[in-house]
């Protein structure tokens, strides 16, 4: 039995997230994604975007950091086991629009979402931290429009920091 590769996710220093990466059907994502953690490029990094009933997504804004602004091709195009996952509390992401993936912007989906079914490629889901997750769930957020695109968004009005993040073998 081959073992999936674990995402442990650190935030504020003290509670912990996992999530199990699902490299068969993304493998592209999924390899950028272990290496940007490897490399603890993740490291320190505050939670940018939350949309309460919607996603968690630690990293949201591009053309700030040439270390996360790694554009991928959409393994949901090119895979169809991907293009058929239904997103549910706790799939796990990348952010990208139709021609292109992130290679760094991973989000977790907290509630079922159909408009995301088919749109993004999946690559893993939450095995734990669930505790954590409802904690973020609920922090006061407020609305912020990003500057290049005019995209509204929520953020949290506390930093929440992810202090670490690291591939578990």
């Amino acid at each position: 039995m081959n073992q999936k590769p674990i995402i442990e996710i650190t935030v504020n220093e003290n509670a912990v997230i996992h999530f199990e990466l699902w490299p068969e059907i993304a493998p592209i994502a999924c390899a950028s994604v272990m290496r940007l953690a490897e490399k603890r490029i993740f490291d320190g990094r505050a939670i940018e975007r939350l949309e309460p009933g919607f996603v968690l997504q630690p990293l949201f804004f591009d053309g700030v950091d040439p270390q996360i602004d790694i554009m991928i091709k959409p393994e949901f195009k090119t895979n169809p086991e991907n293009a058929k996952i239904t997103f549910h509390r706790g799939i796990v992401a990348m952010a990208g629009d139709p021609e292109n993936s992130s290679g760094s912007q991973y989000y977790i989906t907290l509630a079922a979402s159909e408009r995301l079914n088919g749109n993004f490629t999946v690559i893993g889901k939450v095995i734990d931290g669930w505790d954590e997750i409802e904690r973020l769930e609920h922090v006061e957020v407020e609305e912020a429009i990003e500057p290049q695109s005019g995209f509204v968004y929520h953020r949290p009005i506390k930093t929440e920091m992810i202090t670490k993040v690291r591939l578990i073998k």
